[in-house]
């Protein structure tokens, strides 16, 4: 298992006197199901962009179409900013982890839904604006109409700085920007949206008639909102604050590898936890320079009353700053996410497919599974040093009458060209296509086993991954 990193203090003991080691320890309760489904989040979605379509018809935007290309420019400028509107409301609510939500499609899916519902909330500004240049260019010329609609009429001054910061996220966001950021710059950059969102919510009530004159669009919309400000405070900032009243500390760190360590966390805050193997956390060590920081970790053993294990690798930020924090030290623990979990799994066969750190859920899984699920393991790993808890992996999948099988070294030394092709994954599992597949690993890894695991003739259905969304 590797060397214990030792420290200088007593160890933490966790809750009362007796030391968590003379406890015998027992399997938390699992996360909670949820009977919401995928198909839920399109419909409340479809429903809302329906009523948004119903107030513009209500105030007649279809006639204004045809009565000349001022009315039109007008009525293209109201439907365009109650869209993006309407994106941005949905965008803000998934950030606000609603719980059923993400116990079906994820945190993964909810954030890439996020990103796109962002960037069309964007460009719908972008015809919000130019529409509404347009239209009021015909009164008394460009220029004047720059004049009104960045400060001259109610709101508007407001309404320019936050489609202004609603741009700036919108690009931290593309994939060539993010790359060259670090997650906290990245971060705090993004909650510049809930202020661009709210400046430019004055200017929707008093600026035309669909809001300025309905009262009861004027009493829907302002519910919208917040009925949205109520989930981002108990659903989101409800959960960090929950986490930070609750932390629990470090009761183990043990050296896996060079650039790897397994934290134990432990104490009081367990009783309150309920999570499935399978799932990741968000920890936020309560220190100096780290306490404003919060990293997505997967369990590598199953949760129990022994406390939540995390497989740390160093990538230089926080992650390696945990490691070398001493016993006791508080971590604030928000979660658990994760829809792939044991329970989603059930009782069908399975076959894992891991690289590098990513072991770390897999192991996991497999320690909550029963001989029923005969799990394979197929890992793979760029060195020996990189074959994270190999031992244990290796007796918890024979207990459970599966197999394991290791393939190490860098890619361009391997006797084969793509160790995840159709023909090598139905050769190591003759039965591949009726088992439930799990891959955890990096990018290329994920990208490289779904490709061979189509080509194999496997349901997309039947295999579960978590999609980075950083």
């Amino acid at each position: 298992m590797g060397s214990m990193i030792q420290a200088p203090q007593r160890p933490f003991t966790g809750v009362g006197h007796r030391p968590l080691e003379a406890r015998r320890p027992h399997f938390l309760p699992g996360a909670r199901t949820t009977s919401a489904l995928g198909s839920d989040l399109f419909a409340a979605v479809g429903a809302l962009g329906i009523v948004i379509v119903g107030l513009w018809l209500r105030h007649g935007g279809v006639a204004a179409l045809s009565r000349g290309w001022r009315d039109a420019a007008t009525s293209i400028t109201q439907l365009s900013g109650l869209l993006a509107s309407g994106f941005g409301l949905v965008g803000l609510a998934l950030v606000g982890r609603p719980r059923s939500v993400e116990r079906r499609i994820g945190l993964d899916r909810m954030f890439v839904w996020h990103r796109i519902l962002g960037e069309t909330m964007t460009l719908l500004v972008g015809v919000h604006i130019a529409a509404a240049l347009v239209a009021w260019a015909s009164a008394g010329g460009l220029l004047a109409a720059v004049q009104d609609l960045t400060g001259r009429e109610p709101y508007m001054a407001l309404a320019t700085v936050g489609s202004a910061l609603i741009a700036v996220v919108t690009i931290s966001s593309l994939a060539s920007v993010r790359r060259r950021m670090s997650y906290e710059t990245w971060y705090f950059v993004h909650l510049a949206a809930y202020a661009g969102f709210a400046m430019s919510f004055g200017h929707q009530l008093v600026t035309g008639d669909i809001f300025g004159n309905d009262t009861l669009a004027r009493v829907l919309w302002i519910g919208l909102h917040v009925a949205l400000i109520a989930l981002l405070v108990i659903r989101r900032w409800g959960t960090t604050l929950r986490s930070l009243l609750r932390p629990l500390r470090i009761a183990e760190v043990r050296q896996e590898s060079p650039d790897t360590v397994a934290v134990r966390l432990a104490g009081r805050g367990l009783g309150a936890i309920e999570a499935s193997a399978g799932q990741f956390f968000f920890l936020r060590p309560l220190r100096a320079r780290w306490w404003w920081q919060a990293h997505p970790f997967s369990l590598s053993a199953a949760p129990s009353s022994a406390g939540l294990r995390f497989t740390i690798k160093n990538r230089g930020d926080a992650s390696g700053s945990i490691a070398a924090m001493p016993l006791g030290t508080r971590v604030a623990v928000e979660g658990p996410y994760g829809s792939c979990t044991t329970e989603s799994i059930g009782s069908k066969q399975v076959l894992f497919i891991v690289g590098g750190v990513g072991v770390a859920p897999a192991r996991a899984m497999v320690e909550s599974m029963t001989a029923i699920n005969a799990p394979v393991v197929l890992f793979r790993a760029s060195s020996e040093e990189d074959l994270l808890h190999l031992d244990e992996l290796r007796v918890l999948v024979e207990s459970r009458g599966g197999t394991l099988r290791t393939l190490v070294g860098p890619s361009a030394s391997l006797a084969v060209k793509d160790p995840f092709s159709a023909r090598l994954l139905r050769d190591a599992v003759p039965d591949l296509a009726q088992r439930a597949v799990v891959v955890c690993g990096p990018d290329r890894l994920v990208s490289a086993a779904r490709q061979g695991l189509r080509a194999a003739g496997v349901p997309t259905s039947s295999v579960h991954f978590e999609r980075p969304w950083w």
